[in-house]
């Protein structure tokens, strides 16, 4: 999977668009690309405070960890995982249950192969604005927030023999956003989310390298 996400959305959109204060609006930046290998924040909305839009760090750490964020994903990379992956693995097992957010985004980035040369594509929502990426987080022991996308089999939108990935980020609807964050809501329900991807309408435009 693509490492970058993208989110163009201006503070004034942002909260619009999901109905939420900004927590942090001093430190709010769109950014066109937010490469993940260079420990960058993403806006996200959390079961702990759904009553804002705060801040976390774009790639999990374990819960209560006091390690260095670069020399883990060194170890293991963990900005994107998947649904058998969350259902096994210990850094996602609690954190489902648990800790499960919002990622904000207005796209995401995927690779094609064409006339063997590879190739950028912007995903974004048509008509432009910004969307919710299914994730869990972490707390670490200094209190910072640590977040990982959910990802799902690509849609037949995406779907294409060129396309270097055959999965791509589960987006959660508006419609789903409150049993997503609400910690009432049976894993049971939570993984038919997972499972039964919301199909969404995308546009992709390739960028220039």
């Amino acid at each position: 999977m693509n490492y970058k996400l993208s989110n163009t959305a201006s503070k004034t959109s942002m909260e619009l668009a999901f109905r939420l204060p900004l927590k942090y609006p001093n430190i709010y930046k769109p950014k066109r690309i937010i490469d993940g290998h260079k420990e960058q924040s993403v806006p996200i909305i959390t079961m702990d405070e759904t009553h804002c839009i705060s801040e976390g760090i774009w790639g999990i750490l374990p819960q209560d960890f006091q390690g260095d964020w670069k020399k883990f994903q060194k170890l293991k990379i963990t900005l994107h995982t998947n649904k058998e992956d969350i259902q096994k693995n210990i850094l996602y097992k609690e954190a489902l249950k648990e800790r499960r957010c919002l990622i904000l985004v207005t796209g995401f980035y995927m690779h094609h192969l064409i006339d063997n040369e590879v190739e950028t594509f912007l995903v974004e929502k048509k008509p432009l604005e910004p969307f919710s990426l299914a994730g869990i987080y972490n707390v670490l022991e200094d209190g910072f927030v640590t977040c990982t996308v959910i990802n799902t089999e690509v849609n037949d939108t995406l779907s294409s023999e060129r396309n270097l990935y055959n999965q791509m980020p589960l987006e959660i609807p508006a419609l789903f956003k409150n049993m997503w964050l609400n910690p009432k809501t049976s894993i049971s329900d939570i993984e038919s989310i997972v499972d039964k991807p919301y199909k969404t309408k995308f546009k992709i435009q390739r960028i220039a390298s």
